[in-house]
């Protein structure tokens, strides 16, 4: 069911990079938006400079005169504004409900779904677009070039998240699937039910739809109108650059083109062929794709390097599934000439139960990993269920494993282990990133 946005509209989690990106988006449409969130950011400060009133701290007066509410699935009913929300009789939608409305209004509609990569294709697909001159508009899930929303008319490109089935709110023109893993225990069943979730949603797309995805997913989506990625297009002469994957890509006519990436991680290979897919389907020029990739430097939180020159290389990563972790380890590994250090913030109780042992092995390749207490987010403690006891798993299994209670101890351990030549790796998809600003 189409919902009308109305002309005032206010949003609850704010500071959110999915939250901030509509609100942007609404505000450059001439709604009038307000916000708010517990805690001043760098997202709530950009909002307030452009013009959107955001209020710190969580009041039930700061509705005022909205005549929709808009929260983030880690805003509860109970939160003061959604309860004043619903005394009013206001809308109450969640982000990814009004994200599908945005999204399902543009005429050439782009979605981005898979366990990992996502945000990264999102960015690299905008890029891309850039150098094709194509306006467009982007959600971006994390910061890339100071903002996570760019505004154009047309065409948008948008992340497909799995959590919570979200992405069955989108109905796009051109899906791009990068991988279907089990990354979500709170919310899935199983690896198999995260498939079939993503069957759903790519089946969604509907007669005029076309999916891009890899031939390891191809039966996700058994039809004629898809690309399976990496069987169409044929990579030649790899190398890795200071971690920085170099290589040819040769398309089913036989044309060949030189593709330079300026991110870390040979898994980047795919996301770029991923991406060169999508813009066939686009009809943007092989070369044009080449530079929009050569130009893609990042995305925040995405490998990024953290200039602290009384310190070894430090990188800070947003991994937190066993298969991203290992992924990034594995990078820093064939760069560096001296170790590997990992501080690891679990991120939620149900995740890392699932995957206890990965979150182990995932860093045998690293020299020696210090565990940090589990981010909760959304959740409330497991019993059994700590980093603690994560961190003897890893140690008996083989891994130069420790548990650190708190940033200024793992701040101690950074100093008391690093050296010039090894690479420090801080993960995890919680707030480990502000570890840094102890350093």
């Amino acid at each position: 069911m189409k919902i009308k946005i109305p002309h005032r509209v206010h949003f609850v989690g704010v500071g959110g990079v999915g939250m901030s990106g509509l609100a942007q988006h609404l505000h450059r449409l001439g709604h009038i938006v307000t916000g708010s969130d517990r805690t001043p950011s760098e997202r709530t400060r950009a909002l307030a400079a452009m013009g959107i009133q955001v209020f710190i701290g969580h009041n039930a007066h700061n509705v005022g005169q909205a005549q929709m509410v808009v929260r983030s699935s880690a805003v509860g009913l109970f939160n003061e504004e959604v309860a004043e929300a619903a005394r009013r009789s206001l809308p109450i939608l969640l982000r990814e409900q009004l994200l599908g409305e945005v999204f399902n209004a543009f005429d050439t509609r782009i979605a981005v779904c898979g366990t990992h990569g996502k945000t990264t294709v999102t960015a690299m697909l905008h890029e891309v677009l850039c150098a094709a001159d194509v306006s467009h508009a982007a959600f971006i899930g994390g910061v890339y070039q100071g903002n996570n929303y760019y505004n154009g008319q047309g065409v948008v490109v948008a992340e497909a998240c799995e959590f919570n089935r979200s992405f069955f709110n989108l109905r796009p023109t051109l899906a791009v699937c990068l991988n279907a893993e089990h990354d979500h225990p709170d919310c899935y069943r199983d690896a198999e039910d995260v498939r079939k979730a993503f069957a759903c949603f790519l089946g969604g797309m509907g007669k005029g739809g076309y999916a891009v995805l890899p031939s390891e997913l191809k039966g996700l989506y058994p039809h004629r109108n898809r690309t399976l990625y990496d069987k169409r297009f044929a990579v030649s002469k790899l190398q890795l650059i200071c971690g920085k994957p170099s290589f040819d890509v040769t398309a089913p006519n036989g044309s060949t083109q030189h593709i330079e990436l300026s991110v870390v991680g040979q898994h980047n290979v795919g996301n770029a062929l991923a991406v060169i897919a999508a813009a066939e389907r686009l009809g943007i020029p092989l070369e044009t794709v080449a530079l929009g990739l050569r130009r893609f430097e990042g995305v925040d939180r995405r490998w990024t390097e953290k200039n602290l020159p009384h310190l070894c290389k430090t990188v800070v990563d947003y991994a937190h599934h066993p298969t991203e972790i290992a992924c990034t380890v594995a990078a820093a590994k064939s760069m560096t000439k001296g170790r590997v250090l990992c501080v690891f913030q679990p991120h939620t109780y149900s995740r890392t139960q699932a995957f206890w042992a990965d979150f182990a092995e995932c860093f045998r390749l690293a020299d020696a990993v210090a565990y940090l207490p589990v981010y909760s987010a959304r959740e409330k403690p497991l019993a059994g269920v700590n980093s603690y006891l994560l961190a003897q798993t890893a140690a008996v299994s083989g891994i130069n494993a420790c548990f650190l209670a708190d940033f200024l101890s793992a701040r101690q351990w950074i100093y008391g282990n690093a050296a010039p030549d090894d690479i420090l790796l801080i993960l995890g998809a919680g707030d480990v990133d502000h570890l840094v600003d102890l350093l």
